[in-house]
């Protein structure tokens, strides 16, 4: 697109579209940007560093929000400018395999001539990402299950040792009764997900050590 024609698109998006303002307001994107800052700011590198974190072009209006309680307006050319230099830097394929392997998103920001190398490495870090927690979450499962094989043994050998007790009422004792078939069932079904987590976590371990000894780049 144009640099002219781009620059009428995003000052539509900006001035006009108000919801872009709105949604900024909502969701905390203000950059928190204080008198002296927006007085001074230079928008060239302002740009340039949202370019490195990826930011979409349209998060100018979020430095709007901030600066317009200042009357100041952003430089939007030299915005647009740092900004297009500091994407040169973000979209480095290193770089999205880094994005990817922190989890974060990608908002579609790269020129059409470098995104593919850049959107393989960032879901190739991405799926190395998702693997970890996955691990993470299985091992989390695993671990709260074996606790409460733990808690269900306790209670199983509590019970019993209160239901052979002598004089104990017997309505207390249909109660214990009720609750050592309880705790049985129960117990069974927390060695079945024990075993079954057991392996997920082996498989899992596998996978992610896998996509490690993959990786293009050191992790």
């Amino acid at each position: 697109m144009p640099k002219i024609a781009r620059m009428k698109d995003l000052i539509r998006k900006i001035v006009v579209g108000a919801g872009v303002i709105a949604a900024a307001l909502l969701s905390g994107c203000s950059t928190g940007m204080g008198k002296d800052q927006c007085s001074t700011a230079d928008w060239q590198t302002i740009g340039f560093e949202d370019g490195m974190r990826g930011w979409p072009a349209d998060h100018i209006g979020a430095h709007r929000v901030a600066c317009a309680k200042y009357q100041v307006t952003p430089d939007l050319a030299a915005y647009l400018a740092g900004r297009d230099k500091g994407l040169v830097e973000y979209c480095q394929p290193k770089n999205g395999f880094r994005v990817g392997l922190q989890g974060a998103g990608y908002a579609n920001v790269c020129p059409g001539p470098i995104e593919p190398a850049f959107v393989s490495s960032y879901r190739y870090g991405r799926q190395i990402h998702d693997a970890r927690y996955e691990l993470r979450n299985t091992q989390s499962r695993l671990r709260s299950a074996r606790d409460g094989l733990v808690n269900a043994d306790a209670a199983l050998a509590s019970a019993t040792a209160e239901l052979v007790l002598p004089h104990v009422p017997p309505d207390r004792r249909a109660f214990l009764a009720s609750e050592l078939v309880r705790l049985a069932q129960e117990r069974t079904e927390l060695v079945a997900r024990i075993d079954q987590l057991t392996i997920r976590t082996q498989q899992l371990a596998v996978s992610v050590q896998e996509l490690e000894r993959q990786s293009p780049y050191p992790i």
